[in-house]
Formats: structure tokens, sequence, C-alpha cells
């Protein structure tokens, strides 16, 4: 494991860490995305036994205002007990008698007695963790199997005594503070004390209360095992929310004794007071400053019955929510966390970004299938939250790392680059001191001058291509972007030699005609030959490439034209071959001159009718395949030296494409080495050395060995988190092409000499030098101009001399116009007070496009104008 893994792991753990020290904030956060998975799942259909019945504020208006009187009650107790409700939950405290209307209190009890299933409610002062207080005279209502765990209560307040030994059962309407998605099943009160809702739920399926057991976390109800469902650790349920409070079925109390009373007159009531046969219903107020209100997933404002309500939907359905225990959700996150880091080691930072955003939009929608359907409750903000951390915290340290190699780079490039001006300086003071000795006669240390101006320029020369390798490549220029070109995975230049290739394929690929592509080995071939195919009408049918130089004469012949079984040893059943296989397609024939006359004799009846018999067969086949074949060898000469029949020959080549070779497509170079670099990384970059090496280097493998080369430079790269592809990390037979950075440089010097630098001659020497872009001929020549005009210490005339090599002068006149253009395009309005660094700020544009190796020169021409040594 190497220092940067044991760093990453030591990341994750950390950050994992942190999260856990976050509990608290994170359960909010899990609150909040609960909420979004409720809204995401849309409301469900509430149980149609539960039935709410309430007064709200208009109805206490109008009957009287607050409180009620309790004859209310009474008559709808003895309404529902009438029509066989099966449970009825009276969510109202009756604290203490009436000492007003005695005689209600007497109807309610006598009622209640009578229905023998009303659960009246009560609650505690006070709930919480402590030692709970009282509990003599509840023995009889409490659960006698469930343990004394949990919650504690203080001072629980209970209906009147008469009433409540008239009921069927009590329980607590205690909800939790801060949470309204969680019930309090048991409040230990000397004994369990059960909840108002499990107490309904008791009556309603006849229950005893010893037939109720909690054990494992797991209530319990022997007579009834379907009722049986998880409790949490401290004697709480988690509600799964059906929707808001008009989920449940509901009507006012005083439409239900208004429709008994216009039932007894035979008149049809608004509410069917029969269908509430065999029901739970539950009697509460519902009205702002009257009862308790929280805010629930689907409803804001959710009154406190729906809750009692939405427990009972639970209890019945089993639809409790299942949230993971805490180490449960801990690994979860942790994997995430390990897995994001795997994603980023494995794939890289953007890639790797995009697995990981593809893993949380799958974990998102897999934990919202598992809440919807089955309840369970996966943890998705702390394992989000930890893999984002995680994510930054990798690619911060990566950037880290990266920062400080290009700043060593950088650092590297700043010696280099003061080591290349002092050399500079020590040339110009060379060429000074030569021009002294040239002025004495007979002076002995003129030659030894010369040679040591000879070796510094040799040390700038290789300074100079320390520096460019530092550098990253500056992208192609705007109006070479303008050519670059793309047609079915070819990259090219509209200018370039490809055009004409790119043009025939656009119009041959509509006929069935065949084609012969001509080429050095990795011009690709294969690749026009797919865009041949992809072009035509056969498209949507199989390509079928095949080398025929790969394969013996025996295994190519079963290779295209299949066998039957038997047909030799080894052939256990029969084959389809290739031509079969591509009926109606196109089959590629790659190094079709590697095949024997006696294979070609064979290929002609192919090519020639569309017919072939399989191995060992004299079934003939016939199919309808369009053929294109390809070679790197020169077929005519073959034809002459009787290696390759001329019959076969005149039938593939109906049409001819030969492709250029990479060094004829210098122009080219650039475009393509940054788009191979591109499809391996984004991230990494060119130097300008490394590019110079690829556009002078003579690519005997042509694209092929280019794409190659840009792969090894990829992986040493990313090896060494290095954002620049140098020299040091291409093949050393290509880095080869740079050394000393002096060939292209005399290469564009000599020709432009040969053609006395005429109008014409820039051009000229870019298509020479093969195919290389007008506008970097022009760029390079430009920093000669600069690089001569340093050497002859500001002497115009003496450089321009020296760059024309030639007393002609028409050839002087057209250099000096040039010298004079471009060292006036540079200091034109600049003030010579200024400081370099302010000037070089100023003058960045002209940097731009030109060849890194001049920039120093450069540097010393804008100087040496600051310091008024030329005008």
């Amino acid at each position: 494991m190497t220092r940067k893994n044991i760093v990453e792991l030591g990341i994750v753990l950390g950050l994992f860490a942190v999260v856990l020290m976050l509990s608290g904030p994170m359960g909010k956060l899990e609150d909040q995305t609960l909420d979004a998975r409720y809204s995401l799942r849309g409301q469900l259909p509430a149980d149609s036994n539960i039935v709410i019945l309430y007064f709200d504020n208009d109805d206490i208006a109008s009957l009287g205002g607050w409180p009620l009187t309790r004859n209310y009650y009474a008559l709808l107790i003895n309404v529902l007990t009438e029509r066989e409700v099966a449970a009825i939950g009276v969510d109202i405290l009756f604290g203490e008698p009436s000492l007003q209307y005695p005689e209600y209190d007497n109807l309610l009890v006598a009622t209640t007695a009578a229905s023998k299933n009303v659960v009246l409610s009560s609650y505690f002062r006070q709930i919480g963790a402590s030692e709970s207080t009282g509990g003599n005279g509840i023995h009889e209502y409490s659960y006698p199997r469930v343990a004394n765990e949990g919650l504690k209560g203080v001072s629980l307040q209970l209906p009147f005594a008469e009433l409540l030994k008239a009921s069927a059962g009590v329980g607590h309407a205690n909800l939790l503070d801060g949470s309204s998605s969680k019930i309090p099943l048991f409040i230990q009160y000397g004994q369990a004390f059960p909840a108002f809702g499990l107490e309904i739920l008791r009556v309603y399926k006849g229950i005893q209360r010893d037939a109720i057991a909690v054990k494992d976390n797991s209530i319990s109800f022997s007579s009834d095992e379907s009722l049986s469902f998880r409790v949490r650790n401290d004697g709480t349920v988690n509600l799964n929310f059906t929707g808001s409070i008009y989920s449940f079925k509901r009507y006012r109390c005083i439409e239900v004794l208004r429709s008994f009373e216009l039932q007894k007159l035979g008149v049809t009531p608004s509410v069917d007071l029969s269908s509430l046969r065999g029901k739970i219903v539950l009697i509460s107020v519902i009205g702002e400053g009257r009862s308790q209100f929280v805010a629930s997933p689907m409803d804001p404002h959710f009154p406190a019955i729906g809750l009692h309500a939405t427990f009972l939907d639970n209890a019945l359905h089993q639809r409790f929510l299942k949230p993971l225990a805490p180490w449960v959700a801990g690994t979860i996150a942790f994997m995430f966390a390990l897995l994001a880091l795997l994603a980023l080691s494995v794939f890289g930072e953007s890639k790797g970004g995009l697995f990981i955003a593809l893993i949380i939009l799958m974990y998102g929608v897999f934990s919202q299938v598992v809440f919807s359907q089955f309840n369970v409750v996966m943890p998705v903000a702390q394992p989000f939250l930890l893999m984002v951390m995680v994510t930054i915290g990798i690619f911060s340290y990566n950037h880290l790392i990266v920062s400080r190699k290009i700043a060593k780079l950088e650092t590297e490039k700043e010696l280099a680059e003061h080591e290349l001006h002092a050399r500079a300086l020590k040339l110009q003071m060379l060429e000074k001191e030569l021009l002294h000795e040239k002025a004495k006669d007979g002076s002995g240390r003129g030659t030894e001058i010369q040679e040591e101006i000879k070796r510094y320029k040799e040390e700038i020369k290789s300074l100079s291509s320390k520096v460019s390798d530092l550098v990253k490549f500056d992208s192609v220029e705007p109006e070479q972007k303008a050519e670059q070109a793309s047609f079915e995975g070819i990259v090219y230049h509209t200018s370039g030699k490809m055009t004409e290739v790119i043009s025939l394929i656009k119009k041959i690929s509509g006929s069935d005609a065949n084609v012969l592509i001509l080429g050095e080995s990795g011009t690709g071939k294969e690749l026009v030959a797919r865009a041949i195919h992809n072009q035509s009408a056969r498209t949507q049918k199989p390509f079928v490439a095949i080398n025929c130089g790969a394969l013996t004469e025996s295994l190519l012949e079963s290779e295209l034209f299949g066998h039957e079984r038997g047909s030799f040893t080894g052939a256990i059943k029969d084959k389809v071959g290739r031509f079969e296989y591509a009926d109606g397609g196109t089959v590629f024939l790659d190094e079709i001159a590697e095949t024997s006359e006696a294979f070609q004799v064979k290929l002609l009846r192919v090519v020639q009718e569309g017919e072939f018999e399989r191995v060992g067969s004299t079934t003939t086949k016939k199919v309808n395949t369009r053929i294109i074949a390809a070679t790197n060898k020169n077929v005519k000469a073959l034809i002459e030296e009787k290696r390759f029949r001329e019959d076969l020959y005149y039938r593939l080549n109906v049409f001819t494409l030969q492709l250029p070779p990479l060094r004829e497509r210098k122009a080219e170079i650039p475009t393509l080495a940054e788009f191979f670099v591109n499809r391996e990384n984004r991230s990494l970059a060119l130097s300008s050395t490394v590019m110079d090496a690829f556009v002078q280097y003579h690519w005997p493998g042509n694209v092929r060995e280019l794409e190659s080369a840009v792969t090894r430079g990829v992986i040493l790269a990313k090896s060494e988190k290095s954002g620049l592809i140098q020299l040091k990390d291409i093949p050393s037979e290509v880095a080869a092409a740079v050394k000393g950075q002096i060939d292209i440089e005399d290469q564009i010097v000599e020709s432009l000499r040969a053609k006395k630098f005429s109008r014409s001659s820039i051009s000229e020497t870019a298509e020479e030098l093969g195919g290389l872009n007008r506008g970097t001929v022009a760029e390079y020549f430009r920093g000669i101009c600069f690089k001569y005009f340093f050497e002859n210490v500001w002497d115009k005339e003496k450089a321009i001399l020296a760059i024309s090599n030639s007393s002609d002068n028409e050839a002087l006149d057209k250099v000096r116009k040039k010298l004079e253009e471009y060292l006036g395009n540079i200091v034109d309005g600049l003030q010579k007070s200024l400081p370099f660094e302010d000037a070089k700020k100023i003058l960045k544009p002209k940097y731009k496009n030109l060849p890194q190796r001049y920039h120093t020169m450069l540097d010393e021409v804008i100087r040496a104008y600051l310091l008024d040594q030329w005008k």
C-alpha cells in the first residue's frame, strides 16, 4: 500500500468519525429526507375500518360553548352502541365529575358501561427517562407481561373514578416532544401503562391484557399472531403516515347525531350509520385552541387524533416504518465511503465522479422503492453526505498533490529560464568580444571565442528544450480549429490530404462497388472501411473484418467460407463462415496481398459471383456482400512478380482509396494528439517539447504509433500524478526527434532561403515540410528573426544578413521588411519607462502561438528595447 493509499484511507476514516459524532444533525437530515420520500410516495388509502368523529369550533359554538355538556358524548356513545360499533375511543379527558350537571355524568357512565367497548384517554403530566412516581390503583389497566422498561411517567391524569370503572379500558394520549412520527406504546407507571391507540386495538380484537407481551423488541398478542410488530428499545413505534387527516373516513359528531334523529323519523340521513357496524370509531375535538396539532410529513397541521388513527392503521396492516439499526446504517455509510474511494482510484476523477453520481442516483431510487413497497427506511443523508465528503476530500488531496507538482514544475521552469537568461547574456558578451577581437589585426583569441559561442548556443538550445518541456502546449490556433473536422471517427483537417479521401468515401458509400484501400500500416484502413459501411445502405447489416495475413491458408478458408462437421480434424460441428454471416453487409479483407495464389482463385469466385462452398461441402451458397480489401503493399509490383492475380486486382479495384501517411499530415498531428489525450484523460496536457517531437518525428507506424505514444504518455503522467505529459513520458525514438531543438528550425530557414523569402515562400515551405500549417511556419520564422536579432547584439543589418545568408538585395529587402514588421508589432505604443514584468504582462498576446523555444528570445528583445539598446 502506497503512502497515497494510506492518506486516502485516513481521509475516509476521519470523515466517517466526524459523521458519527454529528449524529444529532444527521438525524435531522434523515428526517428531512423522509419527508421527501413521503412526497414521492404520495398518499395511501387508509383502513376503512377506522372512522373519526369530531366536534369543531363551529359545532362547539352552536352547542353552547366550551366545555360541552357530557350528555352529547353519552348520546354519541349510545348511537354508536346501537349501531354495533366494535370499539369506541374517546380522546377527551373527563378528569373531574361535573358539579353543575351530575345527571349528565351519570348518563355518560351508564352508556359507557352498557357499551362495554369504550376506551377512554388519559395523560401523564411529564414523561422521560427518570423514575416514575405513583402507579397505585391502575394495575388492572396495565399490561402485566410487559417488562418495566422504557419511558417513565409522572402524575397520571385519569378519568373520574365512576367513568373509569365503567369503561372497557384506558390509555395515555401522550406524544413525544419534537416528534410526530413516534408513539410511546407503554409508559412505566408502576407497571406498563398502554397507549390510547394500543388499548383501542386490544378492545377491538377482544384480547385480554395478560395476553400481550414484549420480547426481543417485538410485541405479540398470544390470541392473534397476525398482530405482532416490532417495537424500539424505548418502547416506541415509528408511524407510517398514509396521508393527511383527509385520508381517513371522518364525520362531524353533530352530523351523526342529526342523522340518528332523521333515521328515527324515517328520513334519509346524510350519514349512513349502518356503515359504522364493526368499525373502530374515534371521538375527539378538532379545533384551534381546543385540541393539539402536530406537523406530519404529509400535513403540517395534523390533528393529534390522526396519530392514534395512523397507529391503528399501521397495526392492522403491519406497515409501521422499519428503520435500520444504527450499526447497520453506519456500515452502509462506511461502505459508500469506501466505494467512493475505490471509484476515484479505479476510474479517476472525472469518470469516478460520474460513477459516484450514478451510485447515488441508483441507491436513491432503491431506497425509495424499499420505502414505498416494504416500509423500510434506508439511511440516505448519512451515506450520501459521507460519499460527497469523501469525494471532495479525495479531490482536494489529489488537487494538493497536483498543485505541488505544478509548483515544482514552475520552480524548475524558473530555474531553467534563469539559467537560460544567464547563458543568453554571456553569449551577448562573447559576441561583443568577438567583434572587438575582429577589429584587432592578428589576434589569436578569435577562434577560441567562436568555439565558446558555439558551445553556448548549444547550451541555449538545450535549455530552451528543457523550458519548453515544462510548459503546456498552447491549444490549436483558432484558424486551425476552424479547419478541424470529424467524420465517422476520422479526425482530419479540411485543408489536408484526408479531405480528398473523405470526399471520395461520401461519393462511393451509396454504391455496392468493391473498394481497395491502399496505405501504410497504421494509417486507419479499417476505420475508413467502417466509415464506408456506416454511410452505406448496408449499415444495419453486419460489418465483418478479418486479417488475411494473420491466418494460414486452410484456417483462412474455413474462417471465410465456413466448414461442415467432420470436414477435417477438429471440425466437430458446422461453422458459418464470415461471408455467410455478413450476407447483406460488408466484409473487410485486411492485408489481402498476403494471401496465396490458390486462395485468390477461390476468393475471385466470391468477389465475381457471390458464390462459394463451405469446406467439406458440395452445396453452393450465394451471398450478397460488399467487399472492401486493404493492403500496405504495392499491388501492381506484386502482379508483375506473379504473386497477386491481376483478375482479382481488377475485381477489387473498382474504387481505390490511397491513405496518406502521417508524415504527410503534419498539420493535423497536434489535433490528433490532443484528440487522443482528451479521449484518455481530459485533465492531462502535452508539453510544448512533446508536441514539437510529435511534429518532427517521421512516424513509420503512422496514426496507430501516435495513438500508442500518447497512451504511453498518459499512463506514465498519471502514475506520477502529473498534469503534463513530458518528453520523458513518450517513447525514446519519438523524443529523439527534438534533441537539441534544431531540426525544424533549420528546415524552415533553409527552405525560406532557397525561395528567397518570396511572398509565397511560407505557404510553399509549409507544404514542403509535410503539410505544416502556414501559421505555424510563420510563427517559427518570427521566432527565428528574434533569435538572430539577439545573437547579433541588436544590430538589425547583421541580423538580416545572418537570416538571409545571401547578398541578394531582393531577399535582403524582404527579410528587412519582415524583421521591422515583427519588431514594430511588439514595441508599438510600449512605454520605455515600464518595468520589464509590467511590459511583459501587456505584451502577453505577442507570446501566443510563438513556439515556446523563442519565448526567452522575445523576453530579451523586450528587455533590450526598455534599456534603449535598440530602436
